[in-house]
C-alpha cells in the first residue's frame, strides 16, 4: 500500500511556508554530455555498462517510476537529468545510479549523504535504506561507499552553481551492480519494484520531515581536530565492533563532518580517500604550534 503524504512542508530556503512537498529525482548520467561548462570535465563519465545496456538507461527507467509513484501520492516530483538546476531548492533530492567494476560476484546496493550532511539528509538516507532493503531483497554493500559518492557534484553547492541549495536534503543511491545477474533481475527486469523501494523511503521521510526544526536542513560546520593518541582506530562505522579501516598516528590533522554518540566522522587532511569514524576520546582540538 502506498503511503499518502499531506502536501504541506516546512520552510526551506526560499520555498516559504505551506508549499507542496517538492522532490527532485535525478537519473544518473542521463544527458551527461549536456553538463554546463563548470562541470565539463564530467561530460565523458557515461557510467557503468553491461554489453549494450547502459547505466543511464537503467537509471532513467527507475527514476521515471519513482517520479510517477511520488506524484500519485500527491508529491510534486521533478525528473532531473545529469544537470542539476542552479541552487535546486526542494524537500529532497535523490540521485539514482547503478554500479559496476567489482566483478560478477559483487552484489548489493548502497546509499550515501553528502560529506556535510544535515540531520534531514541523514533521515532521508536512513528511510530510503530501510525501504529499499525491504523492497529489493538485495544485500547492502556496506563497505562500498566511496569518497566520490559523498562528494557527488550534484551535492556540491560550495563548488558549483548547478547543484542543490545548501538546505536541500539529499542522498545518492547505487541500486545494484549491472555486472551482477542477481542485481540485474531487479534493476533491469523489475524496475518498478526497485522504484518502490526508493519512493516508499522518500514518502516515509516526508512524513517525518515536518517534525524537524528548520535548522535540521542546514549542513553542520565543525572545527578541524587532531588525533590525540597513537594508533587510533579509524572504523567504517561508529561501532567498536566494526572493521578497522586504518590506524592513525597521534597529531594527524583531520576534517570533521559529523558527530554521533561519542564518535566523529572525519577525513584525513591531505588524504581524502582515508575517511571513517574515530572515537571522540581519541581526538583533540587542533592548535597551531609557534
Amino acid at each position: 500500500m502506498m503511503l499518502v503524504v499531506v502536501a504541506v512542508s516546512v520552510p526551506a530556503g526560499d520555498r516559504g511556508t505551506l508549499t507542496p512537498w517538492r522532490v527532485g529525482i535525478q537519473a544518473g548520467h542521463w544527458q551527461i554530455d549536456q553538463l554546463p561548462d563548470e562541470q565539463r570535465r564530467l561530460r565523458a563519465d557515461t557510467g557503468a555498462q553491461w554489453g549494450s545496456l547502459t547505466e543511464s538507461a537503467v537509471n532513467l527507467e527507475i527514476a521515471r517510476r519513482v517520479v510517477a509513484q511520488l506524484q500519485a501520492a500527491g508529491v510534486t516530483a521533478d525528473l532531473l537529468p545529469a544537470t542539476v538546476p542552479p541552487g535546486y531548492d526542494a524537500d529532497a533530492f535523490v540521485a539514482i545510479h547503478a554500479d559496476d567494476g567489482a566483478g560478477a560476484a559483487a552484489s548489493g546496493w548502497k546509499i550515501a549523504t553528502p560529506w556535510r550532511a544535515s540531520a534531514a539528509s541523514r533521515l532521508l538516507r536512513n528511510d530510503i535504506a530501510k525501504a529499499y532493503a525491504s523492497a529489493s531483497g538485495l544485500p547492502e554493500d556496506r563497505y562500498g561507499i566511496s569518497y566520490n559518492m559523498k562528494g557527488y557534484y550534484g551535492f556540491s553547492w560550495y563548488r558549483f552553481e548547478h547543484a542543490v541549495a545548501p538546505t536541500t536534503p539529499c542522498a545518492i543511491i547505487e541500486t545494484g551492480f549491472l555486472t551482477s545477474a542477481t542485481d540485474r533481475a531487479l534493476i533491469v527486469t523489475d524496475p518498478e519494484r526497485a522504484a518502490q523501494g526508493i519512493s516508499r523511503g522518500i514518502l516515509a521521510y516526508l512524513g517525518e520531515l515536518s517534525q524537524l526544526p528548520d535548522a535540521a536542513r542546514v549542513p553542520p560546520t565543525f572545527a578541524p581536530l587532531q588525533v590525540a593518541v597513537d594508533s587510533a582506530a579509524l572504523r567504517w562505522y561508529p561501532d567498536a565492533a566494526e572493521r578497522i579501516k586504518a590506524r592513525l598516528a597521534a597529531g594527524t590533522l583531520v576534517r570533521v563532518f559529523n558527530e554521533e554518540n561519542g564518535w566523529t566522522e572525519l577525513v584525513v587532511w591531505g588524504n581524502f580517500r582515508l575517511f571513517g569514524w574515530v572515537r571522540d576520546s581519541d581526538l583533540r582540538p587542533f592548535t597551531l604550534a609557534f
